[in-house]
């Protein structure tokens, strides 16, 4: 079978979705993937996958450039003839999913987030809600990955009937093995993510500003790129906050390893990897009590839930784990490890994509 994959970006793969292109491989499927050229190109090639060059800016909505994707999609499509194709994140599942409707292609996209374009204002949301509607008119099926954002789609008719509940991407538990917990004293705190408003970066460092006046030794360390509107945030660090801003790392294992606990303040999630794999290297979560985060997670068992966009409910759950003893924060951590490995285990999310690709894959 010939299967192709539209991402705006390599990531996507490289982190999530390494373990499902191996298997489509080793079942002697052809693959392909649509997406920019980026530095871990060599990598997919080593493995056997094919790289359609593919220019698609990550944000942005300028109506030329969509139109001109949408266009490229139908290239691709008229000259790889793939027998099913799968989207991952928001532009490649609106305009590839129009491009395979277009061409009568068979297609399953994910949709991984509602994402900050619901935060615009109700007519950008009509907008795109309309567009949603037409690029899945005639989806194979479509992957979301959390109960509430299935009802939500529904509410909108997008896909209505079609949809699949998978736990995220999954967690692959041999990459994220358990780790010792630190016997480090303190509280070292731990944030993974773009550092963007939206993940709640603002009030987790006034949270954290907060707590360091009656606990002097909790620390926050920071990873992951810094969007523009929070090079100004970044810059006021200084070394009385506790907070260290590292920037991208490759291997954010080795920092999770080292922490106390990785914290989570989103405003919204489709399933929030990094709490699956601090979880499963045995590390207690604190996160946004929202669909994406709140089902990595058991309240009080496995982490500390807090309500998002609130800094004061931040700070009190920062300072409930900080009381906490170090038994029972290791404690919270392996528990999170079990629960990792009885409900988020990658292997079951990869199962369940080859099972639709199989049912779906062909051209009619």
């Amino acid at each position: 079978m010939k299967i192709l994959f539209l991402v705006n970006h390599e990531v996507t793969l490289y982190y999530f979705r390494m373990e499902l292109l191996q298997s489509l491989l080793d079942d002697g499927n052809e693959v392909f993937l649509s997406m920019p050229r980026q530095e871990h190109a060599e990598v997919f090639e080593k493995m056997g996958c094919k790289i359609v060059e593919t220019p698609i800016t990550q944000y942005g909505m300028n109506p030329v450039k969509e139109y001109k994707l949408i266009k490229i999609y139908k290239r691709i499509l008229k000259e790889l003839s793939p027998d099913i194709v799968l989207t991952y994140t928001i532009k490649p599942a609106l305009y590839g999913g129009i491009a395979c409707a277009a061409k009568n292609v068979p297609y399953i996209s994910t949709i991984t987030g509602m994402g900050g374009a619901f935060e615009k204002g109700k007519l950008f949301e009509t907008a795109i809600v309309l567009l949603y509607r037409y690029a899945t008119r005639k989806i194979s099926c479509l992957f979301l990955q959390n109960e509430e954002h299935s009802k939500r789609f529904d509410e909108m008719k997008v896909a209505v009937g079609k949809h699949i509940v998978v736990s995220g991407s999954g967690v692959n538990l041999e990459k994220h093995p358990f780790e010792p917990y630190p016997t480090e004293t303190g509280t070292k705190l731990l944030f993974v993510g773009r550092m963007m408003k939206d993940k709640g970066i603002f009030e987790l460092c006034d949270a954290v500003r907060k707590a360091r006046e009656t606990h002097p030794d909790l620390t926050l360390d920071i990873i992951g790129w810094c969007e523009k509107e929070c090079e100004e945030l970044k810059d006021s660090f200084t070394d009385d906050d506790g907070i260290h801003y590292l920037g991208w790392q490759e291997d954010v294992h080795s920092f999770v390893k080292n922490s106390h606990a990785v914290i989570l303040p989103s405003y919204h999630e489709g399933m929030a990897n990094v709490l699956l794999e601090a979880a499963s290297s045995g590390r207690p979560v604190l996160a946004s009590d929202i669909s994406g985060c709140r089902e990595a997670f058991d309240d009080g068992v496995t982490g500390i839930g807090f309500q998002p966009r609130d800094t004061e409910s931040l700070y009190e759950a920062i300072m409930r784990f900080a009381k906490m003893t170090a038994q029972e924060r290791a404690e919270m951590g392996r528990r999170g490890r079990e629960k990792m490995q009885n409900e988020f285990d990658r292997q079951r999310v990869v199962e369940a994509y080859k099972e639709k690709i199989a049912l779906y894959g062909g051209r009619k």
